[in-house]
């Protein structure tokens, strides 16, 4: 069952390569901003390694910065994946990067944890001479990289954590955090059959954790709600939709959120509102009206943060 399931996933990943490719070929990137694209930001060759900065042209001084980790089921993506995402939010007046980090099953969650947190060291060395105000820092991500923005956020705050992960805490602190659809909740995916779901969710903590994944020591340490309680997290913007397939993550997470003392807002899209507002809709589709909306309420979000208005 187990490496049937695997096939599963690993198709499914491969469809969304090709189904990409065809929407990022097609879409005309939003305008005015510079790229540097494919920057290193370990010094061992790996192309994984590599990062994207996003700049308005013409602004100069330091810009308020987003940090964008992508989505693909942990499994899938790269800098490239939210390339056209990251130009809009740049085109809006913000320093923007964006990276490429290991895979499962090259690596378990935390090699990618670590490459996360290899990037942000790199940003906080080199930011300012690319025009990065890192005392204003927003750190998102969508899906899989929505969970990876909460548990980012999260070992940041805890050195137990960050002695299990293997990483040193940034010399910044995250201003605000935004999950945009995150599957925040690795030990249950619930999307097909009761049986299916169990054996999907199974692979997944054998890819994430490692095998056996009820032996490894990241287990219990690993999803949102296991690393936050009690840490004194930023403002967390949750962006779910409806008519999104994982809706039951966006969902539990809310939930959650409003029974603990974390102060958060919640953008919410129903089927009403738009039929088109899928999973992760505002990132693969940033022209869309739905998409322009969300993604300035996201930003005045973080100037809302910024400007120690929220509530």
């Amino acid at each position: 069952m187990g490496r049937l399931i695997r096939r599963m996933i690993q198709k499914k990943w491969d469809g969304n390569t090709r189904r990409d490719a065809v929407r990022l070929a097609a879409q005309t990137p939003p305008q005015g901003v510079e790229v540097r694209e494919g920057l290193p930001y370990l010094d061992d060759g790996h192309p994984m390694h590599t990062l994207n900065l996003y700049h308005p042209v013409g602004v100069s001084g330091p810009l308020p910065t987003v940090v964008d980790i992508h989505g693909g089921g942990w499994m899938y993506g790269d800098r490239h994946l939210n390339r056209s995402y990251c130009m809009y939010l740049a085109s809006r007046g913000y320093a923007v990067m964006g990276m490429s980090y290991r895979l499962v099953p090259e690596v378990t969650v935390a090699g990618q944890v670590q490459d996360v947190f290899a990037s942000l060291h790199w940003l906080a060395e080199h930011g300012s001479e690319y025009g990065f105000d890192l005392s204003r820092v927003l750190l998102t991500g969508d899906s899989a990289g929505g969970h990876l923005t909460g548990l980012t956020a999260c070992v940041q705050l805890n050195p137990d954590l960050q002695a299990l992960y293997q990483v040193e805490p940034l010399p910044f602190a995250f201003t605000a955090l935004a999950i945009a659809h995150g599957v925040c909740d690795v030990y249950r995916f619930r999307l097909f059959t009761p049986l299916l779901d169990r054996a999907l969710t199974r692979e997944y903590l054998h890819l994430l954790l490692g095998r056996p994944w009820r032996r490894s020591p990241l287990r219990g340490h690993v999803s949102f709600e296991d690393t936050a309680p009690g840490l004194p997290l930023p403002p967390i913007l949750v962006i779910a939709s409806q008519p999104d397939r994982y809706y039951a993550q966006s969902k539990r997470l809310i939930r959650y959120l409003d029974n603990s003392p974390f102060p958060h807002q919640v953008i919410h899209w129903s089927r009403q509102q738009s039929e088109r507002a899928t999973h992760v809709f505002e990132v693969g589709w940033w022209d869309w009206p739905e998409s322009r909306d969300t993604n300035d309420r996201t930003l005045a979000f973080f100037d809302q943060v910024c400007q120690g208005d929220f509530p």
